[in-house]
């Protein structure tokens, strides 16, 4: 285990910097373009359309999804399969103004609830859970990322409204806040546990063992500080949620943003005064878990949690397919005692059933394979790509179980 220790004693692998500030406005963009993947475009939304803050552009048919809002006053540029294009427009005299509602005060719980900050634009996936105890993860997701303690110090207003609702969302016995030890935060009716601000623990999988001292407990969730303040900006706002905290960083800088829905990553670099020269590479996402860009148009989501450039030479390349040496590093490493090096091997040469029987479903995705891989190799995007297409089938037998079922019963019938 010595790789581990050295990993754990990396300062740059510290989830605390000190980071009290209030946030930084994002940039007032002059086009949205807002994913619509799996969507349905909302009645009376086409090209020309004009929109305002709050309206309602497309819903999803899944609860874990929140339907999608206009962040802006604007024209509807464009519309095609994945995407809707919206040029801002100055407001005017007659545009509509959206009413605010207090969702505390309309008292609604459980489902119903759920239902509802689904409506408004929040993704509900881990926000629904029902379970006994709910562990609010308050530690910031990746090395780098550094918006936790700025939520944690100077939006309390926002968690109290997010922590109510969450209580009524998943009517848990117990809320649990976990924070980095020598945090000073508090808040009524909630205990407060102290966790070592060290990656991995902030992984929600990891968090649990680290709180309660098991794997995989029953009854017992875990939910992103940063869900927790989506919930909240609706609960404190009152209108759907249209905006995401994120932090835009690189190796000598970085600042939190709030950052309106739809915006390219182009126009956040650029306010944020953040140079992206040839041969750097654009992660969206936390460094160690995001998604590599190839084009400034993509888009900051609901869901996005940070934006950083890596600059050129930081990161040793990749050469040729890059072939496992062996080493036994990202085993000592892995949090969830997988065996990477052999998942990534059997997800490269498509034996998904072979990963599924080593466990692949198990991995927390949190990186570190990758990082300590000497050979370069894409392990956490392996055994990504195994797990998706274990997923698919999964879901196809599923399917074609309830297919033949019903083939039996008509049959039975006749």
């Amino acid at each position: 285990m010595r790789q581990r220790f050295q990993i754990l004693n990396d300062p740059r692998f510290r989830l605390v910097y000190d980071e009290k500030r209030r946030f930084f406005e994002g940039p007032d963009p002059a086009t949205l373009r807002l994913n619509i993947e799996h969507f349905k475009v909302a009645d009376g939304i086409k090209k020309k359309t004009r929109v305002f803050p709050g309206m309602l552009l497309a819903t999803h048919a899944s609860l874990d999804k929140g339907d999608l809002h206009s962040p802006i006053y604007g024209i509807v540029s464009d519309i095609n399969a994945r995407s809707i294009f919206v040029d801002a427009v100055k407001r005017e005299a007659d545009d509509p103004v959206l009413e605010p509602r207090d969702f505390l005060e309309e008292g609604r719980e459980g489902e119903e609830l759920r239902w509802q900050m689904k409506e408004m634009g929040v993704n509900m996936r881990s926000l629904g859970q029902k379970v006994k105890t709910l562990i609010i993860n308050g530690l910031n997701p990746d090395p780098g990322v550094t918006w936790a303690e700025s939520i944690l110090q100077t939006h309390a207003n926002n968690l109290r409204h997010g922590m109510e609702l969450q209580r009524r969302l998943t009517r848990a016995d117990r809320i649990i806040l976990a924070v980095p030890k020598g945090s000073t935060v508090s808040y009524d009716g909630v205990d407060i546990v102290y966790v070592e601000p060290e990656y991995p623990n902030s992984v929600n999988s990891v968090l649990i063992r680290e709180v309660t001292g098991e794997e995989n407990p029953p009854d017992i969730g875990a939910v992103g500080l940063h869900n927790l303040w989506s919930l909240g900006r609706v609960g404190t706002s009152g209108y759907p949620l249209m905006e995401t905290v994120v932090t835009v960083g690189s190796a000598t800088q970085w600042k939190n943003y709030i950052v309106k829905n739809g915006t390219s990553v182009g126009q956040l670099l650029t306010h944020a005064k953040v140079e992206l020269n040839e041969g750097d590479t654009l992660l969206r996402g936390g460094p160690l878990r995001g998604e590599c860009l190839d084009r400034l148009d993509r888009s900051i989501s609901k869901g996005t949690v940070g934006l950083f450039v890596v600059e050129a030479g930081t990161v040793p390349p990749m050469e040729g397919h890059s072939p496992c040496v062996n080493c036994g590093a990202c085993v000592q490493v892995c949090p969830a005692h997988l065996n990477p090096s052999t998942l990534s091997r059997y997800a490269e040469f498509a034996n998904y059933n072979v990963c599924f029987q080593e466990h692949s479903p198990l991995c927390v995705e949190c990186g570190l394979c990758g990082y300590v891989c000497i050979a370069r190799r894409p392990v956490l995007q392996y055994i990504r790509l195994a797990n998706a297409k274990i997923k698919q089938m999964q879901e196809f037998v599923y399917v074609d179980t309830e297919e033949n079922a019903s083939d039996e019963t008509t049959e039975a019938k006749k």
